[in-house]
């Protein structure tokens, strides 16, 4: 009966960490090119029951299984909708890809494109971190300049730099690292070629949807609220075993 208990509250503890990860995408539904995560679960090994004993050797009786555990939080990297805003410094990334940022942790990468240019002329993000082109730190006159669908910068009719939007051959080797921005955890995992193409004047939506996000929480409810009462039976049945079967 007590592994029973442990079992139940495994699935208990799996189904409060997804619901966790359902909040965090419902909290950033409004959040520019956020990519939703979703939580993996996975079940613990099987392990094998033998029943000794009677000088007839073991016998093999079957397997139990402990419970599950969270495998791991992947992101879906599956585009947003593009939302038209007409501000020249806002991009968008149509295609796989990301803008290069550069923060005071080293290189950083984000799908979001809502940039502004700071009192010495630098394309940053809000949080201040500079865009970077192929060149380096891009520097503008003004807001008023032209980025192709290639990510080249034109400003009074001059090529300015070409924007540094990179890919990865593996995008499950990126990790969030806070603010919207991932880092790439693996050294062989090295940047690729940017084949999309880049909106000026759009930003791209969360991919995060709104109704399959409550069914998933609806879910998980469900499923913790189940494990709950598997508890409570499984206690309340030890209790009939200790004060009333005992006393018999």
């Amino acid at each position: 009966m007590l592994r029973g208990i442990y079992t139940a509250t495994t699935g208990m503890i799996q189904q409060s960490r997804r619901l966790d990860t359902i909040a965090n995408n419902l909290a950033n539904i409004n959040t520019n090119g956020y990519k939703r995560d979703k939580a993996i679960d996975r079940s613990f090994e099987d392990e094998l029951l033998l029943r000794t004993g009677g000088g007839t050797g073991s016998k093999r009786i079957g397997n139990i299984n402990h419970g599950v555990y969270m495998d791991e939080v992947v992101t879906s990297f599956d585009q947003g909708t593009l939302n038209q805003t007409e501000k020249s410094t806002d991009l968008a990334l149509f295609g796989d890809g990301f803008f290069t940022v550069l923060t005071d942790n080293g290189a950083r990468y984000t799908r979001d494109g809502s940039f502004v240019i700071d009192g010495s002329g630098r394309l940053v993000t809000i949080e201040g971190w500079p865009v970077l082109g192929e060149q380096g730190e891009v520097y503008l006159n003004n807001d008023d300049y032209i980025v192709d669908r290639y990510g080249n910068i034109f400003q009074d009719g001059a090529y300015v730099d070409t924007l540094l939007i990179v890919d990865f051959d593996d995008k499950y080797a990126l990790r969030k690292s806070g603010d919207n921005y991932f880092v790439n955890i693996d050294p062989a995992n090295q940047p690729v070629e940017f084949t999309g193409e880049v909106k000026q004047g759009f930003l791209e939506g969360s991919n995060v949807e709104p109704i399959r996000e409550i069914v998933d929480m609806m879910a998980a409810t469900r499923t913790y609220e189940t494990n709950q009462r598997l508890i409570k039976m499984i206690d309340s049945t030890l209790d009939k075993a200790v004060n009333e079967v005992g006393r018999v």
